[in-house]
């Protein structure tokens, strides 16, 4: 995956500048759990995408990690964000319904 702290700060409009060790470690945090999370719901947990669909699989993590620094349980005012918790955003399985296997009920 190319996604890295850079790119995170980059994609969450954070000055380079910003330095701050505990965000810098929460943003690493966020990334290493938004792979993860990508990352299941395609199923790729052991074969990670190469090629285009790599690339693909790096935007949704960018911005899975949006939602994870955006929406991080802690303002109770906030109803935005999956209807469900725990939910992707229609966003991100839009952009990755094509990299995942059908799943039969």
């Amino acid at each position: 995956m190319a996604v890295d702290l850079a790119a995170v700060k980059r994609h969450l409009q954070i000055p380079a500048t910003d330095t701050d060790p505990d965000g810098d470690a929460d943003l690493t945090l966020k990334l290493a759990q938004a792979e993860a999370i990508i990352l299941d719901y395609i199923k790729a947990t052991a074969n990670p995408p190469t090629g285009a669909a790599a690339t693909i699989v790096d935007a949704a993590v960018l911005l899975q990690v949006g939602e994870l620094w955006r929406f991080r349980g802690d303002d109770p005012n906030s109803d935005a964000g999956p209807s469900t918790p725990g939910d992707l955003t229609p966003t991100i399985t839009n952009l990755l319904r094509r990299l995942r296997d059908p799943a039969l009920a």
